[in-house]
């Protein structure tokens, strides 16, 4: 957790793009002005809390949706490992791949830019998070799960998501 304090509430968040389970380029600033967004950080498939949480999510996709978000998760799963938890969980958010993109355009991953670790690495120390982003770009919420006790409810995010009205 090196990096956890980085990023704050009360900060822009650092802008990305990466594809989808699809292919598809997603932008966070494509929603900007339009939604807030739920970004959460995941482990991936080799994580079981953090699939029950995924899971958890799109289970309540529709009463998130109703408060003018969207949920967007980065997991360094590669595309068509999302795209088969997609399937089988019938979620309907994006799930992105934290590519390196350091070839591209000289930016660190997404999970770094944010202070997170979602290395494949079975040494790495790792807390799923999410950040509540309003419609400026803004986090006005952050959370870094140390422990699966300790994890958000939906009815907690819900909450915070009620805040931004």
């Amino acid at each position: 957790m090196d990096n956890v304090n980085r990023i704050r509430s009360g900060f822009f968040a650092p802008d990305f793009t990466l594809k989808d389970s699809e292919g598809k380029m997603i932008r966070l600033s494509d929603f900007l002005g339009k939604k807030s967004v739920l970004l959460f950080f995941y482990q991936g498939k080799r994580c079981k809390f953090c699939l029950d949480w995924v899971s958890e999510l799109a289970n309540a996709y529709d009463r998130i949706k109703s408060k003018n978000a969207e949920i967007v998760c980065i997991s360094p799963d590669e595309r068509w490992v999302s795209q088969k938890l997609k399937e089988e969980k019938k979620i309907e958010f994006p799930i992105l791949k934290d590519d390196d993109t350091k070839g591209v355009s000289q930016a660190p991953k997404v999970s770094e830019q944010y202070g997170v670790n979602i290395l494949k690495s079975e040494k790495a120390k790792f807390y799923p998070a999410i950040f509540i982003i309003d419609r400026r770009g803004v986090i006005r919420f952050k959370k870094i799960c140390t422990h699966p006790n300790k994890k958000l409810s939906v009815d907690e995010l819900l909450c915070e998501l009620d805040k931004l009205s």
